[in-house]
């Protein structure tokens, strides 16, 4: 009798305890609230990788200038030698632009390129945004610019035939705090071209980002432009590759990079580039970019986590 009791009494408090602890999970789910739809911060630090776009833009009311440096090559047989410091002597061309962000998603900017003397317009919107609760698992942005060239050519015959036009589509995903990569796919447009060449080219392009330590990051990206491979046996070109050090300073982003690429615009790049890795084409390339922040003395914000 006593060990039916006994049973009866362990076989109750199981069961109590049970129902004690599903209602306790149910009240604790309840008063826990789900993920926040919110967008995804910092997915990479810049506005470019290294040669590519990333989905970055520049804050609503924000200036951001931005100067990019593109050294000679390093490589003797691509012509770097001790006389010219292995390339640290010559410029192969200089970007500098001015990115401000019309909203939180749309930015415009200006620049001026030194190797085809370029004046840039672009334009850059995020058309969708990846969120930290994963309801939206990527982030697609729309890219495109348009460049005048003042640089003297026996191409050019009236001034349109100095403009180009390159507008691309970039699929991003922040996987982690220290991992992030993107996709892209671009149409570029050259108003003139020489013989044997195409007005309309075609490119895909990724890269990613790997943050090694809370303030330095390791970059990599690399650009196919299809169809150039049948203008080799005139003019040798080569997919752009490059690979290089972020750096994270207050409001400086400072990278350090190496690249065969033989102009920093996309509209240069992706068709003009005859430097090759394997015959010692490689650049030293360097982009420092300093933030001017909007401030409203009436609503400070502090200033959020790199986390997803």
């Amino acid at each position: 009798m006593k060990k039916n009791i006994l049973v009866f009494l362990f076989s109750s408090l199981i069961a109590t305890g049970a129902f004690a602890q599903d209602d306790l999970l149910k009240q604790l789910q309840a008063e826990t609230p789900p993920p926040k739809n919110e967008p995804v911060l910092a997915t990479f630090k810049g506005n470019k990788i290294i040669n590519i776009q990333t989905n970055e833009t520049v804050k609503k009311k924000n200036l951001d200038i931005r100067i990019n440096h593109l050294f000679g090559n390093i490589g003797r047989e691509s012509g770097g030698s001790f006389h010219n410091l292995y390339g640290f002597d010559q410029s192969q061309d200089i970007r500098i632009g001015a990115h401000y962000g019309i909203t939180d998603r749309l930015m415009t900017g200006f620049s001026r390129s030194k190797r085809q003397e370029n004046l840039e317009l672009l334009l850059k919107f995020k058309a969708l945004e990846q969120t930290t609760n994963h309801k939206v698992p990527i982030g697609i942005t729309l890219y495109g610019n348009t460049t005048y060239s003042t640089k003297a050519s026996e191409l050019v015959q009236k001034d349109l035939h100095r403009i180009t036009y390159f507008g691309e589509i970039i699929v991003t995903r922040k996987f982690s705090p220290k991992f992030s990569m993107g996709i892209a796919a671009g149409y570029l447009h050259r108003n003139v071209v020489g013989p044997n060449d195409e007005n309309d080219n075609i490119n895909l392009s990724g890269g990613f980002r790997w943050k090694f330590t809370p303030s330095a990051s390791f970059i990599v990206d690399y650009s196919h432009t299809l169809g150039r491979e049948k203008f080799k046996e005139l003019n040798d070109v080569f997919d752009v590759a490059g690979a290089g050090i972020e750096i994270e300073t207050g409001g400086h982003v400072f990278s350090v990079m190496f690249t065969n690429a033989s102009g920093i615009l996309e509209n240069d790049f992706l068709v003009n580039t005859d430097d090759n890795w394997e015959k010692g084409g490689i650049k030293f390339s360097f982009i420092i970019s300093r933030m001017f922040k909007s401030v409203s003395y009436t609503h400070l914000t502090l200033p959020t986590s790199d986390l997803v």
